[in-house]
Formats: structure tokens, sequence, C-alpha cells
């Protein structure tokens, strides 16, 4: 398992190291913002399913993306995820690229921040059968925006309120739309502090999920609504480690009471 992990890293991590964001600012132009991230989840119980759960799905996730702006109204990015559950072990989950659009910036005088773009994920067919993925089809495509302000302290901002919306739409299925509702707090840029509310909801017909037999979400009404804290603490000038913890506190047709713990590290970097 080691040696495998240590190849599929060093096979993928110079094509794959890369994110999507959501937040409605970019960073530096022509710096990269690498993220790593691993995160644990378990859950016991899907709602509505065809029959319970055996046992508790513990999942480990594997996560790396890059951010990186061409220019100071343009962000490119991507991301990979590497899973290991009780449905499939540990290997490649699914990719995707984002493009981003900033047609207002509150940091060089607009009101608001506001960005629009376009996303395209890829899931193997593998994850496509695990209930823990929350791929809708092989091919997956969504359009959103974002806004947001921040409040500034000096040459720090102190605090900041940000919203996400998407509209998605798969290869089959139906059209799904998603929100993030976000306030954070910052400390001279040292300590970050987040609260994130999360939901999704599916317009699918089939009212019930079948665990051994699932493909994918895009044919199933699931919805969800979740919460989430982060800490973020700047180490000199590495980078920031990240902490996690998300809750679902709602969910329908799809996996229940999911308690997830991660940690990251942001490394921005140029050549």
């Amino acid at each position: 398992m080691k040696a495998f992990f240590l190849f599929v890293l060093s096979s993928v991590l110079p094509f794959f190291l890369i994110s999507l964001e959501k937040q409605p600012w970019f960073g530096n132009v022509y710096e990269f913002d690498l993220t790593g991230r691993y995160a644990y989840s378990y859950y016991h119980r899907v709602p509505s399913a065809t029959h319970s759960l055996e046992n508790t799905s513990e999942d480990h996730i594997l996560y790396f993306d890059l951010e990186f702006p061409p220019s100071p109204y343009w962000s490119l990015d991507a991301d990979v995820y590497f899973v290991d559950t009780p449905r499939q072990a540990f290997s490649f989950s699914r990719t995707a690229l984002q493009l981003r659009y900033l047609w207002l910036d509150d940091i060089i005088g607009d009101p608001i921040s506001l960005t629009s773009g376009f996303s395209a994920r890829y899931t193997s067919r593998r994850s496509l059968k695990d209930i823990s993925c929350p791929s809708h089809r092989d091919f997956d495509f969504q359009g959103h925006f974002a806004m947001g302000k921040e409040f500034d302290k000096f040459e720090f901002w102190r605090y900041r309120i940000w919203g996400y919306g998407g509209l998605g739409i798969a290869n089959e299925g139906s059209p799904w739309m998603q929100a993030i509702l976000s306030f954070e707090i910052n400390h001279k840029d040292k300590n970050i502090l987040g609260l994130f509310l999360y939901g999704e909801h599916c317009f699918g017909k089939k009212i019930k999920l079948n665990i051994d037999h699932f493909c994918g979400y895009g044919r199933i009404r699931s919805k969800f609504i979740g919460i989430m804290f982060r800490y973020g603490l700047r180490v000199n000038e590495w980078g920031t480690l990240r902490f996690e913890y998300s809750r679902r506190l709602l969910a329908k047709r799809c996996p229940g009471d999911v308690n997830t713990f991660a940690v990251s590290f942001l490394l921005p970097f140029s050549f």
C-alpha cells in the first residue's frame, strides 16, 4: 500500500496538485496557492435507503488543489481526490477544472467582490458506485457565482462575509443547486476563524437510494445541510495550517449525521 501510495503521488502530483476555490477573492497574480488536505469522516445511517448500513462507514480522503490567477480578473484552478472507504480501497476518486472571472473587487474600492465561473468534474466509475462520493454522474458541470465583503482595520481585513451559489447538471440525470454562506474573523493575518453553512438540493425523481446498486446522485432527490468550523494558523512565511470540523445537520437520500475532521496546509509560491 505504501509503495502504491508513493507511486500515485509521484505520477499525478505534477499535474493535479490543483483546486476549486469558492470565495470571491483571488490570490496574487502569477502566484500559486497549493493546498494539501487530509480528512477523516464517519457516518452510520443513510436516510431513505432501501436498507441500513451493516457497519459505520469510515472514510479517508486525500485532497490536493492549486489556484493560479494569470491576471487580476481571471483565476484557473483544479483539484484531485483520492479516497479509501468500506466500498473502495485507496484509489483515485475524482478531479475537476474551474475557470472564474472577477467582476467587482471590494479590495480596490468596489462596494462588494463578485465572481462567476464554470467548472467540470470527472468521477471514476468505482467512486460513482460509492454513496460517500457526492458526484452525480461521470461528468458534472456547474455554473456558479460568489459575492462578499471584507471589513478592514489598518492593513488587515478584520472580518468578512461571503456567499456562493451554483447550479449544476451532469451528463445524465437532473440538475442540482448548491449554496454556501460564510463568516470569517481575521487577527493580523495570523489567526483566522471561519463558520460555514452549506447545502445542496438535487432535483432527481427517485425517492429511494439503493446502497448496493448505486451510480451517483444524478437521478436521486437528495438534499443536505451542514455546518463547518475552521481555524487557520499562519506559519511564518511558509503558509497557513488549517483545522476543520464539519457536521451534516440534515440529510435526505444521502448519508446523514456525517462528522468530518480535516487538516490542511495552504502554501503560496511563485517562480
